[in-house]
């Protein structure tokens, strides 16, 4: 090198020094803003499984639709023992409900929208203008509002949007207001409805966050400092780590968004793949600071790693950035944040860790780096190489029986697939499913338009026959309708018939004004009369044949020996057939995320290894996790959740890592004249340990969130970690068995003869450049003579 080019290189090297110095001068001044803005995402935690899906979907839409004309369906429902419809404690206590300032806001605007008891109910029915007996009051209110003994009640409390925002500062007044007038302890106190499944999911979601974040970083930071065997690298790497996991959530804090419990696992997420990509970019470096010494080592580093991090971290976005397809609101929030992060990851990691390393090296560890020559890898690809049409066989034949498998696949938002069975919540609901009645509401209106000409006691019979067919059905335990809140009809046999049509008008003036007071009557558009069904929410309900059922039975009173009823309509609403929606649309998004990610995936895969058939078979690998997984979920019929659906694009986009870097090794090494055989043992020897060690970190970092008690969130962890352990092993056994087999022969570039024995490959080994930045492929080919491949 002359002296002239050696200034140069100098010069150059200083401005990079100035201009790193810069950057992290920056990213000094930005980070107590990510701080805040972190910290200010993890304040914030809204759940609700109505709330998964916008108010553009068709069956939210009608769902909201009813909401506004007959009233909110947010509701607690509690009871104790002791709350019977005799104890006039519990008039002290709906006062206190509707009047005490804690459960208004600074306006003295209420939160409550509605207030009601199964004894106060009674006293209005037993009451003018309706004066029912005692006995039939109680009759009408069984399974609703009071229990198979005719004497349990419950308190409905009626939350209204701003209540429901303040849900977790009110639902504990409504314990306190309970232990002081009715004189019970907290633990006899049952809540359930929809307004405490969202505050659980609240609840549970930030405790997982509060109690396994930690773990799971400690995890990784020790498990960063195993596979390094450096202390300052650990800690550099998990330093960036932790910048790239707050920089994601200060995103979310940005854009004026909340966590939700499915985003909780996203933080950690983002951090086990930045201490992954961390990792391969320590290992360059302390390969090359090996081989060169330190000066200079961090570019270099930088040079080897920018592609193949660059494409892994692409298309683990593209995995990510695939649920944005999703109609469910926190599975596209998922995709999109977690594909910024992925981004922002990628930024840090080739900026800061370089960076750093420049202007602070770091010495290699003094153990080297003989355990990436382990001399098992040798026996490993024998066994592989005399086994490779069997092993791919098998894999083939396995995937088109997984493919037959997710057929099967069933999914479930069902409160009982959110929590555990030993759930507080879950038991709160077997109470007052024992106590009281069923909890989950199916909602039939029947619309009576201007067309129609039956009169309103003909309504109210239609009506009778409907709820009469609901309580025909199997798995509805109890009805109310308009005809529970009916007075009496006046019975005058013997009257003028002016004197009856006037008596008649008079009761039907008094009935409509009782049947809209119950919110069981709307005259706004139509006269629109409401029919409840209840179904339990603990019983395994396959909710679309149960609507079907439902609306099979329904129909055929709309007509009249075979001519249907002018201006009547029949409208199957309610939390049940948006629950069942949701499902369905669960199932939808599945499929529709994880093709997304696997064509545009698959269309990277081709490019990058310069043909179609290459790239195709290179997917083979990628996603045989997801299908083996979830085939044998739906061979077994096993109802999967919102947290289940994640999975699947995610491990793909994270998949395609190892593969990218196993076929950048076997390419280099086979372009180089090596033997297919040769060739995957140099790669396994290159890069097997790396793609061990990242798969433990991801694996094992996530593997935390097992155990919280959010079901989605556990199945999300413990998912990812069986995905993980069958992508290494597609990666590590069935990838090679295909380079070992006729396919193999397509990831050699066609200028490269194929040896004819070890021999002639030792030979071209020997003579010819052995290694190449990037991919080798002619795209990225460079003569790299001067220097080989480190340890991934």
């Amino acid at each position: 090198m002359t002296a002239e080019s050696k200034q140069g290189t100098a010069t150059d090297a200083i401005v990079h020094r100035k201009r790193l110095h810069i950057l992290l001068f920056y990213v000094a001044v930005a980070s107590p803003f990510i701080a805040q803005g972190a910290i200010r995402a993890m304040q914030t935690n809204a759940n609700s499984p109505v709330d998964w899906v916008s108010d553009a979907f068709p069956a939210k839409a009608e769902y909201e639709a009813f909401r506004k004309r007959f009233g909110t369906g947010d509701v607690v429902v509690m009871s104790w023992p002791g709350c019977t419809v005799e104890n006039s404690q519990l008039d002290e206590l709906l006062k206190s409900l509707r009047t005490a300032p804690a459960f208004h806001d600074d306006q003295q605007r209420p939160w409550f929208e509605r207030v009601t008891c199964g004894r106060e109910e009674i006293g209005k029915l037993t009451s003018p203008p309706v004066l029912l007996s005692r006995d039939t009051a109680i009759a009408r209110l069984r399974g609703t509002l009071v229990g198979n003994d005719e004497n349990q009640t419950c308190v409905v409390v009626a939350f209204n949007a701003a209540g429901l925002a303040k849900r977790s500062l009110i639902v504990p007044r409504l314990q306190l207001a309970v232990e002081k007038f009715c004189e019970v302890q907290p633990a006899d106190i049952h809540m359930a409805g929809p307004v405490m499944d969202g505050m659980t999911v609240d609840h549970a979601s930030k405790n997982a966050l509060d109690r396994f974040a930690p773990l799971s970083s400690l995890v990784v930071l020790g498990l960063c400092w195993i596979c390094l065997d450096s202390i300052p690298m650990a800690l550099l790497v998990f330093g960036a780590s932790l910048l790239c996991q707050a920089a994601t959530l200060a995103i979310i804090s940005w854009c004026g968004d909340t966590m939700s419990a499915l985003l909780i696992v996203m933080p950690p997420l983002i951090q086990v793949l930045a201490v992954a990509g961390g990792v391969h970019l320590a290992n360059y470096y302390f390969d090359e600071a090996r081989r060169e010494g330190l000066d200079g080592a961090a570019v270099r580093a930088f040079r080897l790693g920018w592609l193949p991090c660059s494409l892994s971290s692409a298309t683990t976005a593209i995995g990510l950035g695939s649920l944005m397809v999703s109609h469910l609101v926190p599975v596209r929030a998922f995709g999109a944040y977690a594909a910024v992060g992925v981004s922002v990851t990628l930024a840090v990691l080739l900026s800061v860790i370089p960076g750093i390393l420049l202007i602070w090296p770091v010495r290699t560890p003094s153990r080297g780096d003989t355990a990436s020559r382990w001399g098992g890898w040798d026996a490993i690809v024998q066994w592989i190489a005399k086994r490779h049409i069997i092993i791919t066989s098998t894999a083939l034949v396995g995937m088109i029986a997984a493919v037959v498998g997710t057929t099967q696949l069933q999914t479930s938002v069902q409160i009982e697939t959110l929590f555990g069975s030993d759930s507080r919540l879950l038991a709160d609901y077997r109470w007052l499913e024992s106590h009281i009645g069923p909890l989950v509401p199916v909602e039939v209106i029947v619309n009576c338009d201007d067309q129609c000409q039956l009169s309103f006691q003909e309504r109210l019979r239609l009506v009778s026959r409907v709820e009469q067919t609901l309580q025909d059905h199997p798995k509805i335990d109890a009805t109310t309708s308009a005809v529970s809140f009916l007075p009496p009809v006046p019975r005058m046999p013997n009257t003028d018939p002016r004197v009856q049509q006037i008596a008649m008008s008079e009761w039907a003036r008094a009935a409509k004004s009782s049947l809209m007071d119950a919110r069981y009557l709307v005259t706004d558009e139509a006269e629109s009369f409401r029919v409840t069904g209840f179904a339990s929410a603990l019983d395994d309900v396959d909710f679309g044949l149960f609507l079907s059922e439902i609306r099979a039975q329904v129909e055929p009173l709309l007509r009249v020996d075979g001519t249907a009823y002018d201006g009547v309509q029949v409208q199957l609403t309610g939390i049940m057939p948006l629950v069942h929606e949701i499902q369905r649309q669960l199932l939808e998004d599945l499929f529709a995320s994880f093709v997304t990610a696997f064509v545009v995936i698959a269309i990277v895969m081709t490019l990058v290894q310069a043909g179609i058939a290459a790239g195709l078979i290179a997917m083979i690998p990628n996603v045989f996790p997801t299908l083996l997984l979830f085939g044998v979920l739906g061979w077994r019929q096993f109802a999967i959740d919102i947290g289940s659906v994640m999975t699947a694009s995610v491990a793909l986009g994270i998949a395609v890592d190892d593969t990218l870097h196993f076929l950048t090794f076997f390419r280099r090494q086979a372009n180089a004249g090596a033997t297919r055989h040769d060739a995957v043992l140099f790669a396994c020897q290159h890069c097997g340990k790396a793609m061990l060690q990242t798969t433990l970190i991801c694996g094992l970092g996530l593997m935390t969130f097992a155990f919280a008690d959010f079901v989605p969130t556990s199945r999300f962890a413990w998912m990812m970690l069986v995905l993980l352990v069958i992508a290494i092993i597609g990666d590590l056994v069935v990838l090679p068995a295909l380079l070992l087999g006729p396919a193999g022969r397509l990831f050699i570039d066609a200028t490269v003869s194929v040896p004819v024995d070890a021999k002639e490959s030792e030979k071209r080994l020997a003579n010819g450049p052995q290694l190449t930045d990037g991919l080798a492929s002619p795209m990225y080919h460079q003569d790299t003579a001067t220097r080989s491949a480190g340890q991934h």
